[in-house]
């Protein structure tokens, strides 16, 4: 075991004592649930809550339940004042199941409660509390507890004549009941929790005092679940000087461990798998007699297990034909044998490796398990005798020879270790190995009959492959040289000048070095006046020249602390507008100041490092040093802003539509700045709740199922602020705009038909991907393909599609000859579409009609007219007859006519 520093350092707590109707929490936090609240059955909503407060101190916290399944009930609370004004009104889920609320007067108060589950109202109801003015305590808020002795606490006073009129029931910090007596006599640090009823059913009270040292400090430990075989540091957070003291497991004897400011536990000093517990105690000046004590645990757990076989030893000292067989007897996370590179992960208890084909040599297994190192060296050996051949090299051992640890100027210088190569000049390499850490050092050996090596005291193994040939492994034991013993924080903060007194029971001389190199000497118990900020370093070496300890060297550094500031932080608030500020100090411990709350009228409302309020408006914090006038301080004003406790949750919600098949619903606050997170709840018709996780944080959801969306907002500490639901509906408005395949359109006149596809929100056309209008109906005048975007009163959106032809564009089609009688060569005339109306007539070279024909309608596939070759029921004469085609489209003014020549051949 081994002290590594200590230092004087005070730290002193100071708790502000605040007496509620209940607690919400633990360890002096109002705001968490500490209270007995009657219980209901499971799912069934019953408001419960007292019915008298008593105010102490100027103010009582009333806790109120609503029972009911926290799960899907939604909670709605008003509070009502004695003349029936509204205080507060709040609403929401699981956290609003119970609710708390400061009292400041006397008086008659309205608690009323409704509650919903799922979409219906199923509970209301409301409660009567009488506010009046409570007992006179004389608990303090803070007591010592001096190492330890009982130190007794009273929560009130012993001499009242109505003492008796009162039950003072007492908790721990865990919540079990451990007295019903006014005082309570404790040793173990720590919260504790009072509630103070009276005998006739009147007012109870509760509230909390805070029992512990004088000294504000922790344990600290390493490792707090540590292996076999592993080193643990013992440590406090402030720099204290103390005693150290270890109970073993199994034992309830205290072992001195020595003082200092930390302890380091070495492996051999921790042989034992168990429980261990560290006591550390300190002394205070400011009040002598009374130390401060603290205790901490630590686990020490069994290494890994594992077998090694050697199956097979390697013929000589380079043959490579040696086998092991790993035998695991508890389930390992990893295993590794370092000189191969190989790893086994998760490996169950009773698992079996077998590593073939290697050569004699040291080998370093590591095993892990549930965060436990386990390090062993396995010496794989040769056969006896060695089955050489001609090729094996000739194994001739070095000479070796061994120099201890030797004092230097600043502490102890590394032994010597020295080979003897007597046959001369060798080639190969060595390796350094420690039980338990594996290699320490290695390196090669190139044409050398003699090598030295550093090495720091301790017990090692030596490997020597020579012309690849590894000689049999040596133990080697490097003796430590002694060091004196001495410590000093390794950091120190300075507010203009501290006094280091390097702590240590042996007659020493110490050297410090300064920052700016300058040097002091002095003798042990003689102090050396820090005042520079920056790196240190003090060596000590022994007063009597005779002495045989090393001299020993540490480092430390120093912040020099002229000044300080603070400020007033928010440390915890409560989803009810409760705060908690605290002390954020920077420069110098809260043990050396005196801490003053002040209201907006000067008024002092606090003294402790942290301070409860659920008054807004104006503060001013001030802190001044303690003991240390030269540190100044100026106040701190600060404002404690309303809390958002409650906002307008509202939405737009759009209708299911066919296509995408989804809607979008919109979420919107009217304080969106105070949402820090957000949750989306689905009910279908028949009430029914699901969660839709999917959803979290999300201002606008997309869905496809129809049905009753709910959105709960929370703000930056997770409380609910609001929530509100909203209907989403699938569309019925689903008819698609009514289009024809075609229309046609006179280009020439710039003419068209008027194209109605229906009663829709907004229209948008396009022609080869441009709009051309947004009006609800169109008209075309141009050829090309159409695209027509609707969109319904519900907002969904449907498209067609159409093409246009110009039907003021006249094509025909007809032969100057025809053969009577051969149906291949008849007589046929066609049109394109947008003709409407077409006659036709053939006349003989006498000028005489021999053939007229009027188009009924204008055929899609076929011709528009066609003629035999027949005039008055007979053939007509062989010879060349006028054709005149007349066409029209009346609806556009379009009309033209063609002439031209027949041949008709027999």
């Amino acid at each position: 075991m081994k002290s590594l520093s200590q230092f004087s350092f005070l730290k002193v707590g100071l708790l502000g004592l605040v007496v509620f109707w209940t607690w919400l929490g633990v360890v002096g936090n109002p705001f968490r649930n500490y209270t007995e609240v009657e219980s209901n059955p499971a799912g069934t909503p019953n408001l419960s809550g007292p019915q008298e407060l008593c105010i102490v101190f100027g103010a009582v916290i009333g806790t109120f339940s609503g029972g009911g399944d926290p799960g899907i009930d939604v909670y709605y609370w008003e509070i009502l004042d004695p003349q029936g004004n509204l205080l507060i009104e709040r609403s929401g889920g699981a956290q609003f199941q119970s609710i708390n609320y400061s009292f400041h007067e006397t008086g008659i108060y309205t608690i009323k409660l409704r509650v919903r589950r799922n979409a219906a109202f199923i509970y209301q109801d409301q409660l009567r509390v009488t506010v009046k003015n409570g007992p006179e305590l004389v608990i303090l808020p803070d007591y010592l507890i001096c190492g330890e002795d009982p130190t007794l606490i009273t929560a009130l006073d012993p001499d009242d004549p109505n003492l008796s009129n009162f039950v003072v029931t007492w908790k721990n910090q865990a919540g079990q009941i451990v007295s019903n007596s006014n005082a309570l006599s404790v040793t173990q640090e720590g919260f504790y929790y009072f509630t103070v009823t009276s005998n006739t059913g009147g007012c109870e009270v509760n509230g909390n005092t805070y029992a512990g040292p004088s000294l504000d400090f922790s344990l600290t430990v390493s490792n707090s679940s540590s292996c076999k075989g592993s080193e643990v540091t013992l440590s406090t957070d402030t720099p204290l000087s103390g005693d150290w003291f270890l109970i073993r497991p199994g034992s309830t004897t205290r072992e001195n461990l020595g003082g200092g400011f930390q302890i380091l536990l070495e492996k051999e000093d921790l042989q034992t798998v168990g429980t261990y517990q560290a006591i550390f105690s300190a002394n205070d000046p400011n009040y002598p007699g009374c130390k401060s004590t603290r205790k901490i645990n630590f686990e020490i757990n069994e290494t890994p297990a594992i077998q090694i076989t050697t199956l097979e030893k390697p013929d000589n000292c380079s043959f490579p034909n040696g086998q092991i067989q790993l035998n695991n007897l508890v389930g390992l996370d990893s295993l590794i044998v370092e000189e191969l590179g190989q790893k086994w992960s998760n490996l169950p208890s009773g698992s079996n490796q077998i590593l073939s084909n290697l050569p004699p040599q040291m080998y370093t297994i590591i095993a892990y398990t549930s965060g436990c190192k386990y390090v062993r060296l396995y010496d794989l050996e040769t056969k006896q005798p060695p089955l050489n051949n001609s090729s094996t090299p000739t194994i001739i051992p070095p000479q070796v020879s061994i120099q201890a640890e030797t004092c230097g100027a600043t502490g102890a210088n590394p032994g010597t270790l020295s080979l003897d190569f007597t046959q001369g000049n060798v080639t190969g390499e060595y390796r350094i190995l420690a039980e338990g850490v594996g290699l320490i050092q290695q390196g090669v050996i190139t044409d050398q009959s003699k090598v030295n090596l550093n090495v720091p005291g301790g017990m090692y193994f030596l490997e020597l492959k020579i012309d690849g040939c590894t000689y049999p492994v040596e133990p080697i034991d490097i003796p430590k040289k002694p060091q004196v013993d001495f410590s000093v924080p390794s950091e120190i903060s300075i507010c203009e000048v501290f006094d280091l007194f390097p702590d240590t029971n042996q007659e020493l001389t110490f050297t410090l070095t300064y920052p700016d190199l300058s040097t002091q000497t002095l003798d042990s118990g003689e102090a050396f006046s820090l005042t520079m900020e920056g790196a240190y370093e003090i060596i000590a070496v022994p007063q009597d020249p005779n002495s045989e300890l090393c001299p020993k060297t540490q480092a430390f550094t120093a912040r020099l602390s002229n000044s300080f500031s603070f400020e007033a932080e928010l440390l915890e608030e409560d989803c009810f507008g409760n705060q908690i500020f605290h002390v954020k100090l920077d420069g110098v411990p809260e043990n050396e100041v005196s801490i003053r709350w002040f209201n907006q009228d000067g008024t002092i409302v606090g003294r402790g490092v942290q301070y409860f309020s659920s008054f807004t408006g104006p503060h001013s914090l001030v802190v001044q040093p303690l003991r240390s006038g030269y540190c100044p301080s100026v106040p701190f004003d600060f404002i404690i802003e309303q809390p958002v406790l409650s906002v307008e949750v509202n939405f737009v919600a759009e209708k299911i539509c066919p296509d995408p098949g989804f809607a979008s619903i919109e979420m919107s606050t009217n304080r969106d700045d105070a949402i820090r997170a957000i949750e989306w709840i689905f009910f279908d018709d028949a009430g029914n709740r699901r969660d839709l996780p999917q959803y979290s944080g999300q201002r606008t959801i997309q869905t496809s199922e129809p049905g009753n969306y709910e959105a709960v907002v929370y703000n930056r500490i997770g409380c609910e602020i609001g929530r509100n639901f909203t209907k989403l509906e699938k569309s019925t408005l689903l008819a698609e705009p009514a289009l024809d395949n075609q229309y046609g359109v006179c280009v020439k006149n710039q003419k068209g038909p008027a194209i109605d596809p229906g009663s829709f929100a907004s229209y948008r056309w396009y022609l080869e991907g441009n709009l051309v209008s947004e009006a609800p109906i169109f008209m075309p005048s141009e050829v090309g393909n159409y695209t027509l975007e609707v969109v319904t009163q519900d907002g969904c959106s449907f498209a067609g599609a159409f093409s246009t032809y110009d039907l003021c564009f006249f094509e025909y089609k007809m032969p100057d000859a025809m053969i009577l009688d051969d149906p291949t060569r008849k007589f046929d005339v066609w049109i394109n579409q947008g003709i409407t109306e077409a006659e036709l007539f053939i006349i003989n070279r006498q000028g005489q009609l021999i053939y007229y024909q009027e188009m009924v309608e204008n055929p899609e596939t076929g011709p528009a007219f066609s003629w035999d070759g027949y005039a008055f029921g007979k053939p007509a004469i062989v010879g060349t007859y006028a054709v005149v085609l007349k066409v029209s489209n009346s609806a556009y003014g379009f009309s033209q006519k063609v002439t031209q020549s027949l041949l008709v051949i027999q």
